[in-house]
């Protein structure tokens, strides 16, 4: 197929899903004036009514003037939703992964990469406790009363560090009623998980809520050369909450979890790029150090197969490959009521201990070995004020203080004699250390003035300080086995900077910085409340996401100067959001159809690439990103319901000529960098979605069957930001089925599940495998899988 026809069919594509994108938005604003003769011929069922909180207030999702999805705790318990992996496909426009060190989450193809340095790029709130780390959001889905995913720069609100967007994550609190639930599930790949929740109202004022979890796995990717099934989990771990109404106008809430998680093995696999390998080898034959010769090391040519060689066997001191977090979250909420006035003071902790050692080179050879450490913790303090509602004007205004320690140590060793046979029987490695101290000041205010019964406007302002202050130490030392000649230490020992930089491109440093940045970022939306059941709005807004230091450990700064070429610091990011769209529901209640039309500029977008040895973080100059949103439901009648979600995004760098190349393009071509102008980004497909049909009935009288179909797609989309064509995800379709039955009173239900029915691969993120040029590793998705569980209601 030639290029021209490629890019034909391209452009043909991206028309028809934009015209599809725009007749289905002037479809849902059409059907504002249409079915409202039917009104009142449906039945008497009805939609749920989601309420959110996301804007500081409780409200109706449809009153909210921005694309807000929300999942019930139902829902996601139903599903088997249990954490954020999980999370993805639900929800159009979003990709979450987990790489070896770091939770990434990406909205509308916008997000955070993997660098210890870096924060999340989608704002992420548990219970009022900020998690823009991805380590702190490891607990479980527990319990919960719904999820909130708002989508585009929510600033006022989330302060930073929320350019995409921003999870609100809000558990299940005590209530008046002794209550509780059990329940057990079981499934493939010898998975287990068990929870209970208990309910106890210790008088009229006081109740506490504990809930609990233990989840198991064996893995679903087979190691042959460990001979093992893996990557294997064991978590547990427990939420307290408590709730006092101390007297008539003040409240208190608590709540605080614990959680330990671990993790053996890994679920990578790699490939090679045997065509541009042979290239690379043709063009140096004769040369042993051509790069070309190293992926000859590796074995395994069976591909992506759901089956690894990944192997700790030879590494000096052995790899026990593992994952360890210990992690704790606490909130309290103290609610005073001041007449029609309602004033909130919010303290959170949130700290975790992670440690982890892994397979560096992800393949059978013994080449590199990583220890990764990170302690932290965090602390936050919000007070804010509530006006009344149902006035010509409302606000709600805060003051928002955060300060964090980050200790990072990193050791990695690299086998060196296998690459540089004169050094026999030598590692080398490097030894990093990056500590940040970091502190956060800010005051908001939201504004609604209700201009009259058809007209709203909103006006959001928020002003952030934040100051971070790093140091980072970086060295190199030499690893002999016994009986290495004492030439080839002494050897070793002088040359171990030069070669330990060759191979990781971290230099020998220790060095000490700090950065100050403030800015205010508004908001201003409009809202049409003309016609019945429908709000039409439009919005623009700025945003920022701090800048900060490179965490990898592999800087290549020299001694105490920092080299401003490294990437050592990166500079913020700027997103300015233009936003119109439609909540309507043309038959109140039964049919409810949403669309969001969303133009961002991002200004100095901050990108995590993998240059071969570590992700560094660059400032991609400018960034376009536009779509359509559409969300619709529809309660067709007692029994069936229907719900239909649809993204279409372009994601287009506007301006980046100096990002990182592929490996075909720096090893073969020479080319330092790569233009990226003009071209999408990483987790940006042209389209995802998912169609979801329900079913409920009454069986035998006494007992309720309920089942559940749904269809999860996305268009092709790359995963690595250097956009090799190597790691493509194609287009897939995923299709999940669950079936119920449990007691018309809802005391006990017996679920089965099935999930990915056609058991299509797919992979969350790919890299090149370090030092071992055109080796390319997946991490891979779970495929076909079948669930089993028991609930039990009291």
């Amino acid at each position: 197929m030639t290029t021209e026809h490629t890019q034909s069919h391209t452009r043909l594509n991206h028309a028809f899903l934009k015209q599809k994108a725009l007749t289905l938005f002037t479809l849902s604003a059409l059907s504002v004036g249409m079915a409202q003769a039917a009104e009142n011929k449906v039945n008497k069922s009805e939609l749920e009514t989601i309420t959110v909180t996301s804007q500081k207030r409780v409200q109706s999702l449809q009153d909210i003037p921005t694309s807000i999805q929300a999942l019930s705790g139902d829902y996601l318990e139903q599903n088997s939703v249990d954490d954020l992996l999980n999370l993805s496909e639900n929800l159009p426009n979003v990709h979450i992964t987990e790489t070896s060190s770091s939770k990434r989450i990406f909205v509308r193809g916008i997000g955070s990469g993997t660098n210890s340095g870096f924060e999340q790029s989608v704002a992420m709130v548990k219970d009022g406790v900020y998690l823009g780390r991805g380590h702190q959001a490891k607990f479980p889905f527990l319990d919960m009363q719904r999820l909130e995913l708002v989508k585009g720069p929510q600033s006022v609100m989330f302060g930073k560090n929320a350019t995409a967007g921003a999870f609100s994550m809000v558990s299940n609190s005590p209530t008046d009623v002794l209550e509780g639930n059990v329940s057990a599930e079981f499934g493939s790949d010898n998975e287990k998980r068990f929870t209970g929740v208990i309910n106890i109202p210790i008088n009229d004022d006081l109740a506490i809520r504990i809930a609990a979890f233990d989840h198991s796995l064996d893995g679903f990717l087979y190691n042959q050369a460990r001979q093992s099934d893996e990557q294997s989990n064991d978590s547990s771990g427990a939420r307290l909450s408590v709730d006092w109404q101390i007297n008539d106008d003040i409240k208190a809430l608590f709540k605080w979890e614990h959680g330990e998680f671990e993790s053996h093995g890994s679920r990578y696999q790699y490939i090679i790029d045997t065509p541009n390998r042979d290239l690379q080898i043709a063009k140096d034959p004769t040369n042993p150090g051509n790069v070309g010769y190293r992926s000859l090391l590796l074995s395994d040519n069976s591909g992506l197969d759901y089956t690894s060689s990944v192997s700790g066997n030879g590494h000096p001191g052995g790899l026990n490959e593992q994952s360890k977090t210990t992690l704790d979250n606490a909130s309290l909420q103290l609610t005073y009521n001041h007449g029609e006035y309602e004033f909130t003071s919010v303290t959170t902790y949130s700290e975790y201990d992670w440690d982890s050692t892994f397979d560096a080179d992800f393949s059978e050879v013994p080449l590199i070995k990583q220890d990764y450490l990170e302690n932290y913790n965090q602390f936050t303090q919000e007070f804010r004020v509530s006006s009344p509602t149902g006035r010509t004007l409302e606000y709600v205004a805060g003051i928002f203080y955060m300060s964090s320690e980050l200790e990072h140590p990193n050791n990695i060793l690299f086998g060196a004699s296998l690459l540089i046979p004169d050094l026999v029987g030598t590692s080398l490695g490097v030894n990093a250390l990056f500590d940040q101290d970091q502190q956060s000041y800010s005051a908001f205010t939201a504004l609604t003035w209700n201009v009259n019964a058809q007209w709203r406007a909103n006006f959001g302002l928020r002003y952030q300080k934040e100051e971070k202050e790093i140091s980072s130490v970086q060295s190199v030392y030499s690893v002999f086995e016994p009986n290495t000649p004492q030439a080839v230490q002494q050897f070793a020992n002088v040359a171990a900077p030069t070669i330990a930089g060759q191979l990781s491109g971290a230099g020998v440093h220790n060095l000490a910085a700090k950065r100050d940045e403030s800015h205010l970022s508004p908001n201003i939306s409009v809202q049409y409340l003309g016609f019945n059941n429908t709000m039409l709005f439009a919005s623009a807004g700025i945003g920022y996401k701090a800048g900060g230091f490179d965490g990898s450990g592999l800087n290549g700064s020299q001694g105490n100067t920092i080299d401003e070429n490294s990437g050592f610091e990166f500079e913020d990011e700027k997103a300015t959001n233009f936003e119109f769209g439609i909540k309507a529901e043309p038959i109140k209640n039964v049919l409810q159809v949403n669309a969001t039309l969303f133009y961002t500029l991002y200004d100095d977008l901050q990108v995590s690439e993998f240059n071969g040895n570590a992700f560094v973080v660059k400032n991609a100059a400018e960034t376009k990103v536009k779509g359509v949103e559409v969300d619709s439901r529809w309660a067709i009648n007692q029994s069936w319901q229907v719900s239909a979600n649809l993204a279409v995004l372009d994601f287009e760098y506007e301006q980046y000529a100096s990002a990182s190349p592929t490996v075909m393009q720096s090893e073969l071509l020479g080319q330092a960098f790569q233009d990226l102008t003009g071209k999408t980004g990483a987790f940006a497909p042209d389209y995802s979605g998912n169609i979801a049909i329900d079913y409920n009935t009454e069986v035998f009288s006494n007992l309720t069957l309920s089942s559940n179909l749904a269809l999860n797609f996305s268009d092709d989309y790359f995963l690595e930001q250097d956009l090799d064509p190597i790691a493509k995800q194609s287009a897939f379709e995923k299709l999940n089925l669950r079936i119920e039955l449990g007691s018309s009173e809802g005391d006990w239900s017996v679920s089965l599940l099935a999930k990915n029915l056609t058991d299509k691969q797919t992979f969350s993120q790919a890299n090149d495998v370090p030092v071992i040029s055109y080796a390319h590793r997946f991490l891979s998705e779970r495929g076909r899988s079948y669930h089993a569980q028991f609930n039990y209601r009291f």
